[in-house]
């Protein structure tokens, strides 16, 4: 069952409208929670305006190697992860040890998903920053601005796992480039992953064990509709198996979409403007078929290993989201499957659907993740370098 908190008594009357806002448009249950988060706020963090926000490209030198416990084929070949770090400015600077959140996105995305700098009221982790966070974001391994493996079936969910794990360690280390010069860094990491990102979040969480906390955003590893069970097998088993004389000229092979415009149009979102809509499926990227192919496997092994996870866990899904992908029942059983956690919790965002950070309540989402990620684990506060 989706867990609820106590709400403190001294509030501030902004928060206590933003609340408000939010019960109004939420289920008694799901009100609850969602009320929790508001009213507690990101306690302690340093806000800032979008003067104060820098975000600086960074590189990631990766093996497209399979460690994990999910067994699929990579190539092994090393490949260039790229990105974008994004934090209040004072938190780059020297003495600093923030702790940082990386986000991975799922089918058609890219780093876009989280950092869609073309509309900055939506673009998550700018926003992000002023709520005192620091945010990692990237391409994944064939997609956007990293590195593309010549054939989309020479890497997998277990894979970008496992570059994720490589990641990680280079961020903890500082052994990365961040613009001109060396990386930054962290004494703690935090995972999220957004919709087929979830599973590798997951992956990542219980085969190396090396993060200090995991969000799921949109994704759950039951209660799968028959359109996306059908979807997944036509994906599989027919559109990943073009022959290279039917794949778009100057186009790496078995790279293909997931959904096409008109589905991601109409299906995914519940209530966003229009000018993000055109602008993310513009932004769409074809996936590897490796991805696609491994993901029902991932499934498999997650429901036998999510237990192991011990970390908090946040899990976040659009309220009107529980028709397309996931049916509702499945949507909230996803919280019980990490039996090994104390501290779960799930959270249902108003009126979104697939994809909450796009959706004009988005402001709602980012709260909830802001606050969330304050209470677990404490980031930058502007006094001083985080401890703990």
């Amino acid at each position: 069952m989706v867990k609820r908190r106590a709400v403190s008594a001294a509030v501030s009357g902004a928060v206590v409208a933003a609340a408000a806002s939010l019960t109004e448009r939420l289920p008694p249950l799901l009100a609850t929670i969602a009320v929790a988060f508001v009213l507690a706020g990101p306690a302690g963090a340093a806000h800032a305006d979008a003067t104060d926000v820098i975000s600086v490209q960074v590189a990631f030198q990766v093996s497209d190697t399979n460690g994990s416990a999910v067994p699929c084929f990579s190539d092994g070949a090393t490949y260039t992860i790229r990105g974008h770090l994004t934090g209040p400015r004072s938190a780059f600077a020297p003495g600093q040890a923030p702790a940082v959140t990386m986000y991975l996105f799922g089918e058609d995305a890219g780093e876009w998903n989280w950092h869609l700098t073309s509309i900055p009221e939506y673009d998550y982790a700018t926003e992000m920053a002023k709520l005192g966070q620091v945010s990692l974001t990237v391409d994944e391994l064939g997609y956007g601005a990293s590195g593309h493996p010549p054939d989309g079936n020479l890497t997998c969910q277990g894979a970008e796992a496992d570059i994720t794990h490589q990641i990680i360690q280079q961020l903890r280390r500082g052994d990365y480039t961040l613009g001109t010069g060396p990386g930054i860094s962290f004494s703690r990491v935090v995972l999220a992953g957004h919709d087929v990102g979830g599973a590798v979040a997951e992956i990542e969480a219980y085969s190396y064990s090396d993060i200090d906390a995991l969000v799921l955003v949109t994704y759950a590893d039951q209660g799968f509709t028959p359109w996306i069970i059908e979807r997944e097998a036509v994906a599989a088993n027919d559109w990943c198996t073009l022959s290279p004389a039917q794949t778009p000229p100057g186009s790496p092979t078995s790279y293909v979409h997931f959904v096409s415009s008109q589905e991601y149009r109409t299906l995914l979102f519940y209530d966003a403007d229009p000018r993000v809509i055109d602008t993310t499926d513009a932004l769409r990227n074809p996936n590897p078929c490796g991805n696609i192919r491994s993901q029902p496997t991932a499934v498999f092994v997650d429901t036998a290993r999510v237990s192991q996870i011990t970390v908090p866990v946040l899990i976040v899904f659009g309220n009107n989201d529980d028709t397309v992908v996931w049916t509702r029942q499945g949507e909230e059983q996803q919280e019980g499957n990490f039996s090994g956690s104390q501290d779960k919790t799930t959270v249902f965002i108003p009126n979104a659907a697939h994809f909450p950070m796009f959706e004009r309540t988005a402001p709602d989402f980012r709260e909830v993740v802001a606050s969330w990620l304050q209470r677990t684990v404490p980031a930058w506060t502007g006094r001083g370098p985080s401890s703990g």
